[in-house]
């Protein structure tokens, strides 16, 4: 028997898909550094905006982002251990 449609439902993770702003002013990050929220009904929920352009590959870049949010629940922050990676080489 299937269950009905419109069932319960987790909501874990909101990615969101905008538009990169092309100004030079701008200070879009591609790697964020800290988690930001929103609130649906009394709950936070974490959410990822993605800057996005044709020709992505929005699967890969959705993957990414929820893979992210999986090693963060385990505890393993990629981004910052990316970014001492990066910086190691380049002192080198």
């Amino acid at each position: 028997m299937k269950p009905p449609l419109g069932g319960e439902k987790n909501l874990k993770l909101i990615v969101k898909l905008e538009r990169p702003d092309t100004s030079e002013d701008s200070a879009s990050d591609r790697l964020p550094l800290h988690a930001s929220k929103t609130t649906i009904l009394d709950v936070e929920i974490r959410t990822v905006t993605l800057p996005v352009a044709a020709g992505r590959n929005l699967a890969v870049l959705v993957e990414a982002a929820v893979r992210n949010y999986v090693l963060q629940l385990r505890g393993i922050d990629n981004t910052a251990e990316f970014i001492q990676r990066q910086e190691k080489h380049m002192r080198q």
